[in-house]
């Protein structure tokens, strides 16, 4: 079921359907298992983009395949279903594991690649980012100046994330802080937090 935030969901019936067909066959493709738990059509209200998120039933996926979750967002899967959607391909790290489908744009001119939020690091919240186009820090965890350039994408999309309770519990207890900071970290990072759901999941799991 799609669910909308301040948008006309049949305007995008046509395209919502299309991706949603198409992602399963790429994904098989890639021989990974197109298994989805919900879809979400989401507009920030500000920049006017507008996302569809595929969340993936991660929970699945490792109960029944020995499939690496780091493998869902390899860039060059990303980058094959960018060429067959005809859409921008964020990965998300965000409650489980999604793609954000960017059907429209709005008033934002550039992307990350992936985005992991929320990173809680003591009393903080951190949305850490992944930008191909740019050489990796040398420092993971730095924190990215041009806030209003880089990181509106970032900004807008934590605004979408939070907006479904996203942060969840663990950062609930934490004091308010506005906006989270935003960090730049590199593919290898992002790979090793994504790797991590699925050993703590199997922990909690057993047999």
């Amino acid at each position: 079921m799609i669910t909308t935030q301040t948008i006309d969901p049949h305007h995008y019936d046509q395209v919502t359907r299309r991706i949603r067909s198409q992602v399963s066959t790429v994904l098989k493709k890639w021989e990974l298992l197109p298994r989805f738990k919900r879809w979400r059509l989401s507009q920030d209200p500000d920049t006017g983009m507008v996302v569809l998120f595929g969340i993936l039933n991660n929970a699945y996926i490792a109960s029944h395949t020995s499939i690496h979750f780091k493998d869902y967002f390899e860039r060059p899967l990303l980058n094959d279903l960018a060429n067959k959607l005809q859409v921008e391909v964020v990965s998300c790290n965000c409650d489980g594991l999604r793609y954000a489908f960017i059907l429209e744009r709005g008033a934002l001119d550039r992307l990350p690649t992936h985005i992991d939020y929320p990173y809680l690091e003591g009393d903080k919240v951190f949305v850490r980012v992944v930008y191909d186009e740019q050489p990796a820090p040398p420092m993971i965890n730095v924190v990215v100046q041009d806030q209003t350039l880089v990181n509106r994408a970032a900004v807008a999309l934590v605004k979408i994330f939070d907006e479904n309770n996203v942060k969840g519990e663990a950062a609930t207890k934490l004091p308010e802080q506005e906006p989270p900071e935003v960090v730049s970290i590199d593919q290898e990072e992002f790979n090793k937090r994504v790797a991590e759901h699925k050993v703590i999941w199997q922990k909690s799991h057993p047999g």
